[in-house]
């Protein structure tokens, strides 16, 4: 998924198949991450190698982190053509930018970069430079940034990072290459993004647990809440397990990018639910920079889409604000 890692626990209780339908099971590690899929397959036909081969496709297009993918190829100036993953992923990240009021912005990579998050490990400290990231807000703004066909125009000194929806497009992409294949049933989790379609292999909804959002997992009360995911996708982001903590604050991965600051508000958690992956992984980004208020009105008049949110309340204590149609999946 992106610069954190979501640990989601995909709970499934299916042991039986019947007919000739059989249940295949493919993990293994992608885009930081693992991932984990489990799916209906007429004779049993296993579809692994494929899909390896679809997450190497991904990686070589939106890819920060690898030199020869496109999107790494374009930020060092290199103009290419871009491709169908890149156009895809562009132009969702467009939408969300305009719907949230440049709230989700795809841009801040060079923020990012400049509070040190793309590094393997965060260092000890790190220097708040409030003159350094008020310079680089002059090269922020997704607005900025044009595609044009199938060119990028991309002004000089600025640079993309579509990690905050880019794990959410790679299960949208599985799914739609099983479905090529005749497949119906499945459920797949990218670096903790979702989506489960038909039943598993007991006749039953798929059912799904997210953690806590707490900083380490306590294998004994793990889950802040198990739903039975029917037909939909599932995206979380959160700030509790990569951040600096300086003085006694906390500075997240999550970036304003009208402060070039972390985004400072009371939201630990925000689950999203939509019919499409993608768009509910860049939805739970923007949610987490707009806050608690803002992101209430927002779904209030978007009734495509589902929320949990875990906050902290005025009384020190965590919170939560549950839309209707989510709380109607919640069995605990």
């Amino acid at each position: 998924m992106r610069i954190i890692c979501y640990l989601f626990v995909l709970i499934f209780f299916s042991c039986s198949s019947s007919d000739s339908n059989i249940l295949v099971v493919n993990s293994g590690e992608a885009q930081g991450s693992y991932y984990h899929i489990k799916y209906m397959s007429n004779n049993g036909l296993d579809y692994h190698s494929d899909i390896d081969s679809l997450l190497m496709e991904v990686d070589s297009s939106l890819s920060i982190y690898k030199r020869y993918s496109l999107v790494s190829r374009l930020n060092s100036g290199e103009q290419l053509r871009t491709d169908s993953f890149f156009n895809t992923v562009f132009m969702a990240s467009q939408k969300v930018f305009l719907e949230s009021e440049g709230n989700f912005d795809c841009s801040v990579s060079p923020l990012l970069s400049a509070w040190g998050f793309y590094k393997d490990k965060l260092g000890d400290s790190i220097v708040v430079d409030s003159a350094k990231f008020r310079s680089i807000l002059l090269d922020i703004g997704f607005d900025k940034i044009k595609l044009i066909g199938d060119s990028l125009v991309l002004p000089r000194n600025m640079s993309l990072d579509f990690n905050a929806l880019a794990q959410g497009f790679t299960v949208d992409l599985i799914a739609h290459y099983l479905e090529s294949k005749g497949v119906v049933n499945y459920l797949i989790e990218v670096g903790g993004e979702i989506i489960a379609k038909g039943m598993n292999d007991d006749g039953d909804i798929w059912r799904v647990g997210v953690d806590k959002p707490l900083a380490s997992i306590d294998a004994n009360d793990r889950f802040q809440f198990i739903l039975n995911l029917e037909n939909k996708a599932l995206a979380t982001s959160g700030n509790y397990r990569k951040f600096y903590e300086m003085g006694g604050v906390k500075y997240s991965h999550t970036i304003s990018p009208f402060t070039g600051f972390p985004a400072q508000n009371n939201l630990l958690s925000v689950t999203v639910i939509h019919d499409n992956c993608m768009l509910a992984d860049a939805y739970a980004t923007a949610f987490m920079v707009m806050g608690l208020k803002q992101t209430k009105q927002f779904v209030a008049q978007h009734a495509d889409i589902e929320i949990y949110l875990v906050y902290i309340g005025k009384d020190g204590d965590w919170k939560t604000y549950i839309s209707k149609k989510m709380s109607e999946r919640l069995i605990n």
